[in-house]
């Protein structure tokens, strides 16, 4: 009964902040190009932040250099695999644009799930610790995922896909955040290094998601000021998640 508590914890807190994401892509589901560009830069201003000031510190305070460069390392070849493994046959019926968002959006999801793993194991390991600490962390990483499940729903609207849908695959990212309460919850004190490796790698995914992917797709098709206010806004809104709350 309590791994089953877990689990539905953990997939209540990893997927109602990306669900909120995936009903905010949803609710504009037709937009402009400039606010495509500015959700998009948005989302990478926040998946910056969260990278310079939560993954990473995180993970050198916990695992040290050697096994934050091993992580990042890890991380970049998984986004390479997953580039080369997206089924492109399957794929054939989108074109040009529409081909790149909905690849853009399978990386992205790939990277959050690297991501919420490490997460469902902080709220299954602290809630076995202490309740409350466990709620803590619960409702800071709820809200943490809003920009992600944004940054997942986006690109799924841009490229065809129906909002039903889009939205349903921004909550189904909140599955490794269950599998991992449910692991942290019954090991407890996993190794550190584990947990290291998986946020540097994550940190990684999202980097190479926002740098190659996110900002130079948003100055494409919006190239002005207001797209980068925009990275700005959401770097901001990261710290604010990071320092604040």
């Amino acid at each position: 009964m309590d791994i089953l508590y877990y689990f539905i914890t953990g997939f209540i807190v990893g997927g109602i902040g990306t669900l909120i994401g995936g009903l905010i892509s949803a609710v504009i589901h037709n937009p402009s190009d400039r606010t495509v560009a500015w959700m998009l830069s948005f989302a990478a201003g926040v998946m910056l932040s969260i990278i310079s000031f939560d993954l990473m510190p995180e993970a050198y305070e916990i695992g040290g250099f050697f096994i934050v460069t091993l992580g990042l390392s890890i991380g970049l070849i998984i986004v390479f695999a997953a580039e080369k493994i997206i089924p492109s046959q399957k794929l054939n019926r989108y074109k040009g644009k529409k081909l790149s968002y909905i690849k853009m959006s399978l990386i992205i999801m790939i990277s959050m799930s690297i991501h919420n793993f490490p997460e469902g194991i902080a709220i299954g390991s602290s809630a076995v610790y202490s309740k409350n600490l466990g709620l803590k962390i619960a409702i800071l990483i709820a809200v943490h995922d809003i920009p992600e499940g944004l940054s997942v729903g986006m690109p799924l609207i841009m490229a065809g896909a129906s909002p039903r849908s889009a939205v349903l695959l921004t909550l189904l990212t909140g599955l490794p955040t269950a599998f991992g309460a449910v692991f942290g919850s019954i090991l407890g004190g996993v190794s550190k290094y584990f947990i290291a490796c998986c946020l540097s790698s994550a940190a990684s995914c999202m980097l190479y998601v926002s740098s190659s992917e996110l900002i130079p797709e948003a100055n494409s098709i919006h190239n002005g000021k207001s797209t980068s206010v925009f990275l700005l806004i959401g770097f901001i809104c990261g710290c604010f998640l990071s320092f604040a709350v």
